[in-house]
């Protein structure tokens, strides 16, 4: 069975979130560098990713679908709980927080980062959630070295780094052990 991967070619997985950059192909095998690793697929358990067609998509506006997608009350939930998909996420970018004054310095700029760090783990415990994703980016290391410090301080919160695939190295997952301080 021919496939038409070559070493350079950029794939995405098929049967998992993720892509990587063909390293080498040998028959059906091919061993793929997703990220900082290397992992080896079947030909068939990739798809080749069209450079050209991802450019398009990337550049064409967004169109809004004609469906009408309001909550028929005709339908009960399956639970009287709320659905969670997942943990709390905050992102801590400057550009997804309330303006600074436009003069800030950069540690006024850090302080608000943080500060907002801080009232999103408040509003967690408020809420009950035991998990709570801070996404700082990938910077100079600076924001997430001040979360680290101050969740070090705080024995109700352990901390690690979020999911690879869905943050990158770019965020710390809470969690929280004891619900108020």
């Amino acid at each position: 069975m021919g496939h038409l991967f070559q070493v350079g070619d950029w794939v995405t997985f098929l049967d998992e979130v993720g892509e990587g950059k063909v390293i080498t192909v040998r028959g059906e095998d091919v061993e793929v560098l997703a990220g900082e690793f290397t992992r080896l697929f079947q030909a068939h358990e990739l798809i080749h990713r069209d450079e050209e067609a991802v450019r398009k998509m990337a550049q064409a506006p967004v169109k809004q679908k004609d469906l009408d997608v309001r909550p028929n009350a005709e339908m009960p939930l399956a639970s009287s709980q709320p659905a969670k998909l997942g943990p709390l996420e905050k992102d801590l970018h400057l550009h997804e927080l309330p303006p600074l004054h436009r003069e800030a310095t950069a540690h006024e700029k850090l302080l608000h980062q943080l500060d907002h760090a801080r009232r999103a783990i408040v509003e967690a415990r408020r809420r009950g959630d035991r998990r709570i994703v801070l996404i700082h980016g990938n910077g100079s290391g600076r924001l997430r070295h001040e979360l680290e410090q101050m969740l070090r301080k705080d024995a109700g919160l352990r901390y690690f780094d979020a999911s690879y695939q869905l943050f990158g190295q770019g965020a710390l997952e809470v969690e929280i052990l004891h619900r108020s301080k």
